[in-house]
């Protein structure tokens, strides 16, 4: 078990997205990551949360969703996970960001995968046979 852990267990309602960026924007403050970093981290975690109850649960909110935060040796780590529908996994994997080449081209959704393997130093999604998604997010100092 890591030294410094926070583990929260929250339902697929939007409404609590609030509460979850309060908590992960005061965990890594106090973890002495610099405040620029920060409102970047607690934006990917956001992200990663509202892709879980967006399409994981297709927007149900009696959906269930994990979420640790530990914190040891230099390291940050946050981890997500559901029960909802797995991912696919060419919607959660990596693209070269590249600029549109005019408006025409803009494409909605897509954008907070890529921001979060952009903000954090390592991330795996694991998808269940069945049912659930595992999401690890790791930052190192």
């Amino acid at each position: 078990m890591a030294a410094n852990q926070i583990r929260v267990e929250l339902t697929s309602d939007t409404r609590l997205l609030a509460s979850v960026r309060s908590l992960v924007r005061t965990y890594f403050r106090d973890a002495g990551i610099d405040a620029e970093r920060v409102v970047e981290l607690v934006l990917a975690v956001d992200e990663a949360c509202s892709n879980a109850m967006r399409h994981a649960y297709d927007g149900r909110t009696d959906g269930r969703i994990v979420i640790e935060l530990s914190s040891d040796r230099g390291t940050v780590d946050v981890m997500l996970h559901d029960d909802g529908t797995p991912a696919r996994p060419d919607r959660v994997a990596r693209k070269p960001l590249q600029p549109p080449k005019s408006l025409d081209d803009l494409t909605t959704g897509g954008l907070g995968v890529q921001l979060i393997y952009e903000v954090f130093d390592e991330v795996e999604y694991r998808q269940g046979k069945d049912r659930g998604n595992t999401l690890l997010m790791r930052l190192s100092s």
